[in-house]
């Protein structure tokens, strides 16, 4: 919903675009994002029946602080991650997929290729059972947190409003991120701040 929300935005709203997006001349485009999504549920399906002891505990209830430090946890590793996907050998074989487009949108957002979404998501569940077990309702939280950011960080849109600034930030740090070597979290720039990997952003 969120993707399609966004992805809306995007075509109706011109005057809401960040920059245009070229990623409606990639071929294949949303086989590639309908096989992501699959993907994506299947990992965690596999991921609850073969590991769901560290990742849920029913008749736990959670800290209200647990999402938040498994997302900062989430980040820390994706960063790395995301930085091990631009060294020339994983870039060329896998991670120049998501990068065909210069201006993401948020369909964009499982625009990548499989064996990325699977390794996204395996650092989510690890800093899942790092932090807990959770809590359904935390792991849900999580999930559907992880999932809008994801969304919201490729939306490509500037929307002048002043509660929208954080979704701003994000877009427009990730727009950058696709036309230069810099910015590699999603969530927080805390981590490149921290490794001197920011890049430049072009704020709404």
């Amino acid at each position: 919903m969120a993707i399609a929300l966004c992805q809306s935005m995007h075509i109706k709203l011109p005057r809401l675009r960040r920059a245009p997006s070229d990623g409606v001349l990639i071929d294949g485009r949303y086989r590639n994002v309908v096989l992501n999504g699959s993907v994506a549920l299947a990992t965690y399906v596999v991921g609850i029946v073969l590991f769901g002891g560290y990742l849920i505990d029913a008749d736990r209830a959670s800290r209200w602080y647990a999402p938040i430090l498994v997302l900062l946890l989430y980040d820390l590793g994706y960063y790395w991650l995301h930085r091990a996907l631009h060294w020339r050998p994983l870039m060329r074989r896998v991670h120049w997929v998501h990068h065909r487009t210069s201006h993401p949108t948020a369909v964009d957002s499982l625009y990548l290729h499989p064996l990325e979404t699977v390794a996204g998501l395996v650092v989510l569940l690890a800093s899942m059972a790092a932090i807990g077990p959770l809590g359904a309702g935390a792991f849900i939280a999580v999930a559907v947190a992880h999932s809008l950011v994801n969304v919201l960080v490729h939306a490509n849109l500037s929307v002048p409003v002043r509660l929208a600034w954080l979704t701003n930030h994000w877009s427009a740090r990730h727009d950058a991120h696709h036309s230069s070597s810099g910015n590699f979290g999603n969530i927080t720039p805390l981590w490149d701040w921290l490794f001197g990997t920011s890049a430049c952003t072009q704020h709404a």
